[in-house]
């Protein structure tokens, strides 16, 4: 009897005990109940690996659409930003900012209005949303310390959704260090250089401005998948780069891959802008030893026909033979025809340099499919065999001198030889100076 009243009791217990458990499990929603959009982060993870790297874009983007009003799949938005290059604390990668970014906002690469760009890895993780139908855009930099930290907590906690919550409790001027909403329409900025340089003076996009502003007004004029890809590992678009999508569509045209063991050597000679874009749509890199890059001395340049932007080869794998040609860019013609001044690009002590850069980029867009207006041929030539493509690609070699371009380098005289004119001429003075005195003496006797 005594036995059973235990049973009984403990029996009971064991029911208040689940009871009160059930009940406690029913009275802590999930993270989708209390985040619902957070549903669509579920085609790629489960609610429990929701990192707060997720988090912290997921957090980025709904503070666009609130400050810019725009809902997800609006394709008049752009968004930019560093994720996939910046590393937190050097330990936590954030490429996965990328998938909630994407699946937030609905903007995407293959849509052409999500552009990740190149940075460095210690850089801080940014995002910025343009929107074209206001011009306006929102900026937000991510504190790479709290994202650290939470980063560590949440890796480290058995119960994720606690971490997951608490992250997503925080003010945003906890999570993020800046946050700017500014017109960023290239004309108003054209407009406007004084306010916009006082702006970029101080930072307000964190000192990414130029980045944003410059792929934002192309964008919004529709420019092309290539120069898109190109901007990305440039992280911003310049004339210089547009050269070099220029330049492309120059040898597309007129020295094209016909062949699966085709491709493009670059000799980039003198390197600028445009060699990003080679190595961004041609394969052309460095790494592949397809691009060799040198300088130029001022005097060098001077002896070369104006302008000269490279050497570009279509080597031929299989024949070990290659057709190549001597390229320029015409930078005086597409300064005068865009109304800037060449000097304008290097003064940087106003707001010159980036307002040249800016109007021309918007002028070039309009001549992307007629090359030829910029990019002409000096000097085209066949290449037998690659130890004679070598001999223009050793170091210490002139390409240009070696295929006549360029005269050869005077022969340097040595110090010492001048030393040894200097005491000769001395000595003849000396000579002279004794030999005069002797006849003086001789005629006065």
């Amino acid at each position: 009897m005594k036995n059973q009243k235990l049973l009984a009791a403990f029996a009971l217990l064991t029911m208040l005990l689940a009871s009160t458990s059930a009940t406690a499990f029913a009275a802590s929603p999930s993270l989708l109940d209390q985040y619902p959009d957070l549903q669509h982060l579920t085609a790629l993870v489960s609610e429990s690996q929701i990192t707060p790297m997720h988090l912290v874009a997921y957090r980025a983007t709904k503070l666009a659409m609130e400050k810019l009003g725009f809902q997800r799949g609006d394709p008049s938005v752009l968004a930019l930003t560093n994720a996939g290059s910046a590393i937190i604390d050097d330990r936590f990668p954030t490429s996965s900012c990328l998938d909630a970014l994407t699946l937030t906002s609905g903007c995407s690469e293959s849509n052409q209005n999500l552009i990740a760009i190149n940075s460095g890895k210690w850089k801080p993780l940014w995002f910025a949303f343009y929107y074209k139908n206001t011009e306006q855009c929102v900026y937000a930099e991510v504190r790479s310390a709290v994202l650290a930290s939470y980063m560590e907590k949440w890796m480290s906690a058995s119960d994720k959704s606690t971490i997951q919550l608490e992250f997503l409790g925080l003010s945003d001027d906890e999570v993020f260090a800046k946050v700017s909403v500014e017109n960023i329409e290239a004309n108003y900025l054209l407009s406007n250089p004084e306010a916009w340089e006082e702006k970029m003076d101080n930072k307000v996009f964190g000192g990414n401005e130029f980045s944003i502003m410059t792929i934002a007004a192309c964008w919004s004029r529709g420019m092309p998948y290539e120069l898109l890809k190109a901007a990305k590992l440039h992280n911003h678009i310049c004339p210089g780069l547009i050269s070099g999508i220029l330049i492309i569509e120059y040898l597309d045209k007129n020295l094209p891959i016909e062949e699966g063991d085709q491709y493009y050597i670059v000799l980039a000679v003198p390197p600028w802008c445009k060699d990003d874009a080679f190595q961004a749509i041609y394969d052309s890199t460095v790494g592949k030893r397809r691009m060799t890059v040198m300088m130029l001395s001022k005097e060098q340049t001077q002896q070369l026909p104006e302008n000269v932007a490279g050497i570009y080869v279509r080597w031929d794998k299989s024949d070990d033979s290659g057709q190549a040609m001597v390229l320029t860019f015409d930078w005086d013609k597409a300064s005068e025809m865009s109304e800037i001044e060449r000097s304008w690009f290097k003064d940087f002590e106003s707001y010159k340099w980036w307002y040249a850069r800016l109007k021309m980029d918007i002028f070039m867009l309009d001549y992307l499919d007629k090359p030829e207006e910029f990019v002409s041929s000096v000097k085209e030539f066949s290449i037998s065999s690659s130890s004679e493509l070598m001999a223009l690609r050793t170091a210490g070699t002139n390409p240009y001198v070696e295929i006549g371009l360029m005269p050869p380098p005077q022969p340097e005289i040595p110090t010492w030889i001048y030393a040894i004119i200097a005491v000769l001429a001395i000595a003849l003075v000396i000579t002279l100076g004794v030999c005069v005195i002797k006849l003086r003496r001789k005629t006065r006797s």
